[in-house]
């Protein structure tokens, strides 16, 4: 009998936290690149570095909105907002690669559509048999 009270008063607690089991808290961790996952408010120069400031901003705004979603008293609703935000944290990341992807990738002027060929000025019929760069 001793034993079996003692499971009871075991399992109560966990019966009444089960609802919760299954909602997992977003990291901040999980959506940002390793050396801005502490990131700080940008002061004196550092409010000059871009990446800083925008990284800072999306945590603050990330703070906030998870906070939103812990607020929420029903467990469906606090999972629906945690997993809104982890599509916009998503969402943002992409948005953030493609915008570093299209400084990186450099444009050469007058060169836009590859299709394009590069004719020689007079032509094909003046290109002599020797080039004056051709090794004979």
């Amino acid at each position: 009998m001793k034993k079996l009270f003692a499971s009871v008063l075991l399992l109560l607690p966990l019966a009444v936290l089960a609802d919760d089991f299954g909602i997992t808290v977003p990291q901040w961790k999980d959506f940002v690149p390793t050396a801005y996952i502490n990131v700080k408010e940008p002061k004196g120069l550092a409010k000059l570095n871009q990446n800083n400031k925008y990284w800072y901003e999306r945590k603050t705004a990330f703070d906030e909105s998870i906070t939103e979603c812990s607020a929420l008293e029903a467990n469906d609703e606090r999972f629906n907002c945690y997993e809104k935000v982890k599509v916009s944290q998503y969402a943002q990341n992409t948005e953030y690669n493609a915008r570093i992807e299209a400084k990186n990738t450099p444009v050469i002027p007058g060169m836009e559509n590859p299709t394009d060929t590069m004719i020689p000025l007079g032509g094909f019929n003046s290109i002599t048999r020797n080039m004056p760069n051709e090794f004979r």
